[in-house]
């Protein structure tokens, strides 16, 4: 099977052709047993929940998702005859932490053998690790294709004030009726979009990390999350007419996305830097008060802006080792994980730890790195011109109404500046940020980044 066969094949070919062997050395399965997106969908969950052996599911939901879809999902199944027991969280929104979690787990009834989750990102990742703590079957019924998570292994919540990505448990289906996605309010449909345009970054920092630090590259699951990101930004402009086609084309996305990360066992071919802005605001909202966020995906598409605007600068930076050497030298680490602490809240003291164990600050690493970096300038160089140019992706952003800077959430330019050089810490993953610092470039492209 060749890259470009691969990249066009269906959601469905997906599913059936169950795991194979690779060339990347892997063994790539898809995870999810069946994924029904269509017309009257919900009609298929009675027998979607009887093939995966479940007799009383436990419907799991929010307020606001169960206003969405919770009558139709209650509706099919009293009427084929299936007990059940239900848990609707009292107040909204859910935050994704230990709390909502536990709230879950307390809730659940022992005598249910599956779960059902009606909603999206939030109640999605808690669901999955019901399931996982359970052992049970998990079927997930879309209230909007507002993230890329339905499809994963794992959960993305904040413990102890760190976003993190937990494992979880693999959805048995997912089942998502275009006559309900298409009820989902417009920033919620723009948020998917917003989540597959952040894959323009994640490939190609996914390609950079293999360069740099030798991290494991699949160019098969690569073409599989750029084909369908090539299909949501062509269909996106129709999702302000809330058209039925344009709405699958991103929830097969959002699906793909998941299955992308399926096979390659890491986040890496759905999420980079621009992730990573969005895990900061989230965290620093936890934190403080008098901090807000946003959906998920609309954070994902302004972090993917201010990346691009990141690679822009790229472009034009002529690698110099005694630049990068004095920089490294001069860098006060307890300086800034006191800035760290100060500016992201309690989450920092877990990236500070993980720091101690990592050690991406050291000098002999950094000068390893800084080799490897000069053997591949001309490849990296590549990469980062094949990246969208920043305009379309802004207009693209415009037109569907999308906020495309985070001053809106109340952040001024010395605050992005400083979330821009912070996440490089987040995860113990070779991003833009991490490359802007081994080249001693990380200050001057702040400064110039708005």
């Amino acid at each position: 099977m060749t890259i470009n066969n691969f990249g066009e094949l269906s959601l469905s070919e997906l599913i059936d052709i169950g795991e194979f062997g690779c060339s990347c050395g892997k063994r790539h399965g898809a995870g999810v047993k069946k994924v029904l997106i269509e017309k009257g969908a919900i009609k298929e969950l009675p027998s979607l929940i009887k093939e995966c052996s479940g007799k009383k599911p436990f419907i799991l939901s929010g307020k606001q998702s169960f206003s969405a879809a919770g009558k139709s999902v209650l509706s099919v199944v009293e009427a084929a005859g299936i007990a059940y027991t239900k848990y609707v969280y009292p107040y909204s929104p859910v935050v994704p932490e230990e709390h909502a979690v536990g709230a879950a787990v307390m809730h659940f009834d022992r005598d249910c053998d599956c779960v059902v989750a009606i909603g999206s990102g939030v109640i999605n990742d808690i669901g999955k690790i019901l399931a996982g703590t359970f052992k049970i079957p998990y079927i997930i019924v879309a209230s909007a294709p507002s993230m890329d998570g339905f499809a994963s292994a794992t959960s993305s919540m904040e413990m102890d004030g760190l976003k993190v990505s937990l494992n979880s448990t693999f959805p048995w289906a997912v089942l998502g009726d275009t006559d309900i996605l298409k009820s989902a309010p417009l920033p919620m449909l723009c948020a998917g979009v917003g989540d597959m345009l952040a894959k323009y970054i994640s490939l190609a920092e996914w390609r950079i990390a293999h360069l740099i630090v030798g991290e494991y590259y699949c160019p098969l699951v690569a073409a599989l999350v750029e084909n369908a990101l090539k299909k949501v930004v062509n269909a996106a402009e129709k999702l302000l007419e809330k058209d039925e086609a344009a709405i699958k084309s991103v929830m097969e996305g959002m699906v793909i996305g998941g299955v992308a990360m399926n096979y390659a066992s890491l986040s890496r071919p759905a999420s980079g830097m621009e992730h990573y802005f969005s895990h900061i605001w989230d965290m620093r909202a936890l934190a403080f008060d008098n901090v807000r966020s946003d959906l998920h995906g609309i954070q994902c598409g302004i972090g993917t802006l201010l990346s691009l605007k990141a690679y822009m600068y790229l472009q034009n930076v002529r690698p110099s080792w005694q630049k990068a050497a004095a920089h490294a030298a001069s860098f006060d680490l307890e300086s800034w994980n006191r800035e760290l602490e100060e500016f992201i809240g309690p989450g920092a003291k877990a990236m500070v730890l993980r720091e101690a164990k990592e050690g991406k600050y050291k000098l002999a690493g950094h000068a390893s790195r800084f080799e490897r970096i000069i053997d591949s300038w001309d490849e990296i160089q590549e990469i980062i011109s094949a990246l969208p140019d920043y305009r379309e992706i802004y207009q693209l952003m415009v037109s569907l109404h999308m906020p495309t800077d985070p001053h809106y959430l109340g952040y001024s330019n010395e605050d992005i500046r400083k979330c821009f050089s912070m996440t490089k810490d987040i995860r113990d993953k070779y991003i833009g940020s991490r490359l802007l610092w081994d080249l001693g470039e990380l200050e001057e492209a702040k400064q110039k980044l708005l």
